[in-house]
């Protein structure tokens, strides 16, 4: 089993919702261990209306291919339509994977850590906020940001997520 890091957002129709609803899409396949607070962000790389945005930390048994497929899966339940020539474009669930425990993967479907999470606060703000709780940083030290605002705290998502595994105790 293996710790991987997700990097989750939204920005059609009710972001949280749509955010909530894919993490227990998630959760049917994999052990969510840690959610962060949810950010508001601007969009990055268009122009559009702001995205939701927040980071899980989950348990997996599949191989990395065998996790994009089934985020892949949840994000077309969720309505995701599939963009032409590679460009950004609205979503109501996008899911990455952006670390993965033990591994660094170049191919030309994945690329592990992410290669543009460096860039991104809406990665780099929620990833921080898990490591300063404890949880393991994977070889990572996120870069903090700036303009992020938390709007729905990771202590009300505990009443709305499945609960963390009780095996999983981060080390303080």
């Amino acid at each position: 089993m293996r710790l991987v890091y997700l990097g989750l957002g939204s920005n059609e129709g009710n972001r949280l919702h749509n955010l909530l609803v894919g993490a227990r899409l998630i959760s049917r396949r994999y052990d969510i261990l840690a959610i962060s607070s949810l950010y508001l962000s601007r969009s990055w790389g268009f122009k559009s209306r702001d995205f939701l945005n927040g980071v899980l930390l989950v348990r997996v048994m599949d191989n990395p291919f065998v996790v994009l497929s089934y985020l892949k899966w949840v994000e077309g339940v969720m309505g995701r339509e599939p963009t032409s020539g590679g460009g950004y474009s609205d979503r109501p669930f996008d899911a990455d994977i952006l670390l993965w425990e033990g591994l660094t993967l170049r191919s030309p479907d994945l690329i592990i850590p992410h290669p543009r999470m460096r860039e991104r606060d809406f990665v780099n703000v929620p990833l921080a906020e898990l490591i300063s709780r404890g949880y393991p940083s994977l070889g990572y030290t996120p870069t903090t940001g700036e303009g992020l605002r938390r709007v729905v705290s990771y202590e009300a998502l505990r009443l709305t997520v499945p609960a963390p595994s009780p095996s999983f105790h981060p080390s303080v």
